[in-house]
C-alpha cells in the first residue's frame, strides 16, 4: 500500500462508447507515487481500477497533487 485515506477529484467520461476516467489525488509528500508507474485505486464505494501517474505537482506545505489516468474501467465489486 502506497497511500490510504486520500482525497480524489474523479472524472469519468465516455468517448466512442468507451468509459475513461481521470483523477487528481491529494497526497502527502511521503506517498511514493511515481510518474509513469501503474497503481491500483480502491474507492470508498467499492469500485476499483488501475491507473498510471501522469505527473506530481507540489501544492505547498507537505501535500502534493498527483494527476492520474485510468488504464482500464473502474469496476464495482
Amino acid at each position: 500500500m502506497v497511500a490510504q485515506h486520500i482525497d480524489a477529484a474523479l472524472e469519468e467520461t465516455t468517448r466512442e462508447g468507451v468509459t475513461e476516467w481521470y483523477a487528481t489525488l491529494t497526497v502527502t509528500h511521503a506517498a511514493s507515487l511515481v510518474a509513469g508507474h501503474r497503481y491500483r485505486l480502491l474507492l470508498d464505494d467499492g469500485r476499483a481500477g488501475e491507473f498510471m501517474v501522469r505527473r506530481n505537482t507540489s501544492t505547498g506545505g507537505e501535500n502534493r497533487a498527483v494527476a492520474v489516468r485510468g488504464t482500464g474501467p473502474l469496476r464495482a465489486p
